[in-house]
């Protein structure tokens, strides 16, 4: 009987959701936005794991030490010398609100000991 591939998770990645398009279709609105910290997770057809900031934060980018803390919710933490890396995107224009810039970030993580999703 083959088994089944264990999850691999080494990388985060926080974004800012541009709108509530998860939920509003087509016609979603960009008073719904919110930043998400979220785990990669391959090997696994799961949802990935998040942690997401309130949408009263949403013009506030999460700090270093605020995303280190929501990776620890998760059962992580940066890896060893590792940084946050930036890069721009285009929304999708799917969302029903007109194309803007957005920022994604991404790092290197390692479990907690004893932990992980």
């Amino acid at each position: 009987m083959p088994s089944t591939p264990k999850p691999i998770i080494t990388q985060a990645g926080l974004h800012r959701l541009c709108c509530d398009y998860k939920e509003g279709g087509p016609t979603s609105s960009t008073s719904k936005a919110c930043w998400e910290l979220y785990l990669v997770v391959f090997n696994s057809s799961d949802p990935w794991p998040a942690y997401t900031w309130p949408v009263s934060r949403r013009h506030q980018v999460p700090t270093v030490a605020e995303r280190t803390e929501a990776l620890a919710a998760l059962g992580y933490a940066p890896a060893p010398d590792s940084e946050w890396e930036w890069q721009e995107s285009d929304t999708p224009p799917y969302h029903g609100h007109p194309t803007a810039v957005s920022l994604i970030a991404g790092i290197s993580i390692v479990p907690l000991e004893g932990g992980g999703a």
